[in-house]
Formats: C-alpha cells, structure tokens, sequence
C-alpha cells in the first residue's frame, strides 16, 4: 500500500458520496476549478468559522476554570489525518471538547459523519467527553450591530457520534482501500450524474435519456434497473412501479412524442386575472446577515424584471428595477414594485415557493408593506406548475421543470446561450461586484446592463411561454 496516501476528512466525504469519486480525486481525475460563486461560498464559510472562534472564546471558554482553546490543531493515525476546527481543553480532568463548525442553519447527517471520522483520529492522543455541532441560529435577527452571542446555536452530537464509531471505522478502511486502487474498475459510481464531479468515469456511455432522468426516482429503483441492465429510459419495462407522473414522462420519452392535457390546461386558464404579469427576482445570499431584519443564510432580493400584458395580442409593458446600493436593497424595489405592479390582476412566476418565499420575509423586515406583499403573493401563480404537474411534457425536458431547460424546447429562438450573466449565481456575484465597488467603471456599466438583460430575459421567457400555452390551445 502507499503510504504517501492520506484519508483527511473531505477524502472521506468524496468516499461517502461515492467511492470513485474518491479515487478520481486521489487520481486527479476531478476539476477542481471553482466558480466565483463556489468561492464566495467558501469564503462565507470562513468568515462564518472566524466569528464562531470569538463566540467559543467569548461564551463557551471556563477562563475560572482554567480552560483553553486549540484552533485547527492536526492529529493522525496511520494513514488517515484529521485538523479539528476547535478543541476546549478543560484542566481539572485533563479532557476536551470538540466542536465542528459549520455555516449552516442546521445540523446535518453528514457534520456526524465528519465528526466521527475526526473523533476516532484524536481519541488516540486525547480524551474528548463531547462533542458539538457549532452552527448559525436560523432564529438570530439581526438589529443594529451583529450579535455573535445570539448568531450561533450549539448542539451536542456525542450520542450520535458514538453510535458512528464502529461504522466510521470500517468505512474510513474502505475509503484507504479504494483511493490507493491502481484501477477505477470494480469501484462503486454515483447515483446522481447532473451532480457528479467526475461524469467520465462515472457515467461514461449515459445515454440521452437515461434513468436518471426521471424525477424523484429513488436510489432504490435506480439500482432495480442497473440490476436489470436498463439504463436508457426505453428499456424500462411497462410494469415497473412508477407514480403517475414518473410513468408518464417515461411512456413520453419511450415514445418521443408531447404529452399535453388541455382540458387540464384550459382549467387552470380560467384562474387568470387581466392584466397579465411576468415577474422575476435575482437575490444574493449571504450567510452572516448583512443588514436588520435579516437572519443567517437568507436571500435578498436586489433586482426585479416585470412584463405586463393587458390583453393577449397587445403590446407587453416592460418595467424593471436594479437595487445597487450599500443597505438594504429590498428598501427602494418594494417601493418602485408596488408602483409597477398595481392590486389586481395574475402575477406569473416560476417556481412560486422562491417568489413567495422572499415576500413573506420582506414582510417580516418591512411591516409598513405587508398590506401590499401579502396582495401579491395571493395574486401568483406557478407557470412551471404546467410543467411540474405533468400537464406539458416534451422527451427533451428530460424530466425537469426548469425555465432553462423548458424554454428552448417550447421556443429555440429563445434562448441563454451568448448572454454575459447567463445563470442565478453570476448574477449574484455579478450584483456583489458592484456594490462593493469592485469593477472599473466601464466594466461596472457592462455589468449593470448584462444583469437587467439577464433578468429581463427570465421574465420574458414566462411571456413567450405562455403565449405558446394559449396557440397549443387554439
């Protein structure tokens, strides 16, 4: 065996996710060239992981009793090596505690897993009595000043650890094992394709359709078909147990032809409202809350675009508005929305729980406005819901829903190709360079326009996709 190879914490993660994701990256069969938004995460994470040393050194550390803090201090045991985010030594029993902190709002199956895998390296040197999860308070609001004190929630993970222990240590051999394989044949692939880190040697023949495509289908059946050597969405059998929907995207696919219910779609029609709106947000999310009213890890919505029909075949209005400022961006877009947008009338959006989502918590930051966003948000409705619900379904979806993946199916003149901000997380980064300054100022013009173009366009694909809806009814 090779003994220049070492299993860290994140090397058991890749193995846990899937074992050949762990020998692709031993193997450097992985890209790991981050996207600015992946890197903006991980610096949230960081900021996240300084604020939480203060809050252990502040709240947590018994000075009385003599206590003391060690910071990413490394332990090892044979080949496998693990740094602790934070250990308190406690004097009078010669003990510590450990604590993983992690940005998140909540404690997860996975802070286990890596918890324990750190926990069985460090108990060959020292004793730990417990062991924590350090997370972000989803419950802190944020006014005046950041409260560090309240920023935080702490949760004691030492049974769930425990019972870890003898699974984290035969996996962790396993996770050795594979990443010193001289060959990636034989080793277990992932599930999970549109995610996968090393898609060509995972999933390197996928046909066009594949399994994979469905949605909401379960590991379970996954495996059921690999099993039975179906990987292509045609071979599936007419007797697998599938829900509705899931079978009838398979029988649409099998027989590469649109699927369209429009007794469905003409039910839904008569719920609609003159005028017509289109409407999008673009928002960033920031982990530690930047301004009051917010809590950790929320979105804010900084930009919106909005198309207004009147009647079907007249003119589409256009308004739009693009909040670069160092406050509160929601502050002026509720106020200039609430002149575009009027009292009566359908709000279109796609995928109603984020558009919904985000007005409920402008409410809770601006009360002088609920009268209004509790109006609109009884006032939306989910165009993707045609799609969702299985009322239009074309081969070529591949069983999602998503705008970007509907919209150049239903109309291929129409399309995010070329556009400079062509996804949600440029834009946010897009938006994050201009409020702190970060761009020259013809590049922080280039950057404005790009981001109401890219906006515009995902309100307008809603227009052109519903107008498509009303000739397929015609």
């Amino acid at each position: 065996m090779d003994k220049s190879f070492t299993i860290t914490k994140s090397d058991f993660q890749l193995f846990l996710d899937a074992p050949l994701h762990l020998w692709a990256d031993k193997h450097e069969k992985i890209n790991h060239n981050l996207t600015r938004f992946e890197t903006h995460l991980a610096e949230q994470g960081y900021q996240a992981e300084e604020l939480a040393e203060k809050y252990l050194e502040q709240y947590i550390l018994n000075k009385a009793e003599g206590e003391s803090i060690e910071f990413q201090r490394v332990f090892t045991d044979k080949q496998f090596l693990a740094r602790t985010d934070a250990l308190v030594l406690k004097p009078k029993s010669k003990s510590y505690d450990l604590y993983e902190i992690k940005s998140s709002t909540r404690n997860k199956k996975e802070f286990i897993f890596d918890a324990a895998f750190q926990y069985l390296i460090a108990t060959k040197d020292i004793k730990i009595d417990h062991v924590y999860v350090l997370h972000l308070n989803k419950d802190y609001i944020r006014q005046s000043s950041l409260d560090i004190q309240k920023l935080f929630s702490t949760e004691d993970i030492s049974k769930e650890v425990e019972d870890r222990l003898i699974e984290i240590s035969s996996n962790r051999e396993k996770a050795l094992e594979i990443a010193t394989a001289d060959s990636p044949e034989g080793i277990q692939y992932c599930y999970t394709p549109k995610n996968c880190p090393c898609p060509d040697l995972c999933h390197p023949d996928l046909p066009k359709h594949s399994i994979y495509t469905i949605p909401r289908i379960s590991e379970k059946k996954k495996v059921q078909l690999l099993e039975q050597g179906i990987l292509d969405i045609k071979d599936v059998p007419d007797t697998f147990p599938f829900n509705d929907k899931q079978r009838r995207i398979v029988e649409v696919t099998k027989n590469n032809k649109t699927y369209i219910d429009k007794k469905a779609i003409k039910r839904e029609f008569e719920n609609f409202e003159y005028p017509l709106y289109f409407l999008d947000y673009e928002t960033f999310l920031s982990a530690i809350p930047l301004f009051d009213g917010y809590h950790p890890q929320q979105q804010m919505v900084f930009q919106y675009s909005l198309h207004r029909m009147d009647i079907y075949d007249g003119d589409v209005l256009h308004s739009e508005h693009l909040s670069i400022t160092k406050a509160d961006p929601s502050i002026s877009l509720i106020k200039k929305l609430s002149e575009d947008i009027g009292n009566t009338g359908t709000v279109f959006v796609w995928n109603k729980a984020f558009e919904t989502g985000r007005n409920k918590e402008m409410m809770a930051i601006h009360p002088d406005h609920v009268d209004f966003l509790s109006n609109l948000n009884e006032r939306i409705y989910d165009l993707g819901d045609f799609i969702k619900k299985g009322f239009y379904l074309h081969p070529d979806f591949f069983g999602s829903w998503s705008i970007k993946k509907v919209l150049p199916v239903m109309l291929p003149e129409l399309s995010y190709e070329g556009m400079e901000i062509g996804k949600g997380d440029q834009a946010m980064m897009a938006w994050w360079d201009l409020v702190n300054d970060e761009l020259p100022d013809h590049k922080a013009e280039k950057t404005k326009t790009a981001l109401l173009e890219y906006c515009k366009m995902d309100s307008y694909a809603m227009v052109a996709i519903f107008r498509e809806f009303v000739r397929l009814l015609s």
